[in-house]
């Protein structure tokens, strides 16, 4: 594969720095001298504007492939990194062939956020909406995830290659905007589009920052779950990173407290108390509606050059357990019998009164009614069969 040991990092077409391959796989980093002088800290507890050679951790090895966290954030994982195998497989290049460097050079200028990475070997991700059949592409995910065979993987890579997370999603630009669509992963029922989209109303209803949610009509389940993304508005680039990527934390693990993502968000956005708010909000939400997938990757901050550091629309809010069947982010110490003690807690260490966080506390609770169904595993499938066997049966 490639023999270059080393790749450039631009924001908005301005040179931030440059990443260079170590001898022992980590990958270093050192800021250009005119953003130093007129950038901002990418990364502010790792990377600090500074004219010095930056070496991560070894830990980087394991959880980031080598990287530090923000330029992690650059790279899909699970569904993205299944579909970047599969699409360089498919030209001949095998996976223990390519470097970190290399596959964020894959991504190129099409990763989430606004940071590119050049040369770039990315291919065109630009796909309008109104030409896709997503019946069609959820079948073609679940063949993927099944193992098989599948004559469609250029056009999967180029719909949804950079993308994170584990369900399989496409990304798209319909009327000005682009969104997220995601499909079942393999051991998601049915209702999980719907599901999602429920949720994202629920959260809205109280009070709880979420970007345009819809419902894809689906001739074969109950429909996709569609959302606009918060890292690109009007066109352009927004510089996003997940807590994961600022914490150096590994997101496949429970590392973190809410208390630590206060503090974190209080740091950042200078005491911002509608930001310590929202995530006060998310965290009472996600315990009461069974949303046990809380990890560092799934919330993220927004830099402006105009507002600087706020916290991110909340997103992948959705049913979800844990195999340990506890929070993944704990409450006051706890993944499980939270009480609103424990969430009251977190509110008043990070400044919010003991009777603002009740409040918020009865509001999603009474909104979160809503959900009982999905929350006790009673909201009925229309037809138990997989999405494939629907399709299957369409064309009978």
């Amino acid at each position: 594969m490639s023999k270059d040991k080393t790749l450039d990092v631009y924001y908005k077409d301005r040179h931030v720095g440059t990443l260079a391959e170590m001898a022992d796989k980590r990958i270093a980093f050192q800021y250009d001298r005119e953003w130093i002088r007129s950038g901002f800290s990418i990364s502010p507890m790792s990377l600090p504007l500074s004219n010095t050679v930056f070496v991560p951790n070894e830990r980087s090895r394991d959880c980031f492939g080598g990287l530090f966290g923000i330029f992690s954030d650059s790279l899909p994982d699970s569904w993205g990194e299944l579909l970047l195998d599969r699409y360089l497989s498919s030209i001949g290049i095998h996976r223990e062939n390519i470097s970190t460097l290399d596959r964020l050079a894959y991504i190129g200028t099409s990763g989430m956020g606004a940071l590119e990475y050049v040369p770039a070997k990315n291919t065109d991700f630009d796909v309008i909406g109104s030409k896709l059949n997503f019946d069609e592409i959820a079948k073609e995910c679940g063949d993927l995830l099944a193992s098989k065979p599948s004559d469609q993987i250029d056009i999967l890579y180029r719909l949804g290659g950079s993308s994170g997370g584990t369900r399989p999603k496409v990304f798209l630009r319909e009327q000005g905007k682009e969104w997220i669509v995601k499909f079942p992963a393999r051991n998601d029922p049915d209702i999980s589009g719907k599901r999602e989209y429920d949720y994202s109303l629920c959260a809205k209803k109280c009070g709880i920052c979420m970007t345009e949610t819809q419902l894809v009509n689906s001739a074969v389940c109950e429909g996709y779950f569609k959302t606009e993304r918060f890292d690109r508005q009007k066109g352009k680039k927004i510089f996003t990173t997940t807590f994961a990527g600022i914490l150096e934390a590994d997101f496949r693990a429970p590392a973190c407290d809410y208390n630590t993502f206060m503090k974190l968000t209080r740091a950042l956005t200078k005491d911002n108390y509608e930001d310590k708010e929202q995530l006060y909000k998310i965290m009472c939400f996600n315990v009461m509606t069974h949303n046990k997938d809380d990890h560092t990757k799934n919330f993220s901050f927004l830099y402006t050059e105009d507002q600087g550091w706020r916290l991110a629309p909340a997103y992948d809010l959705t049913y979800s357990d844990t195999y340990w069947g506890e929070q993944t982010t704990s409450v006051n110490g706890k993944g499980k019998d939270i009480l609103d003690d424990d969430l009251v807690y977190i509110g008043i260490a990070s400044g919010i009164k003991e009777n603002v966080c009740r409040e918020h506390i009865h509001i999603i609770r009474e909104n979160t009614q809503a959900l009982s169904e999905y929350i006790n595993g009673t909201y009925p499938d229309r037809i138990n069969l997989s999405v494939k066997d629907r399709i299957l049966d369409l064309k009978k």
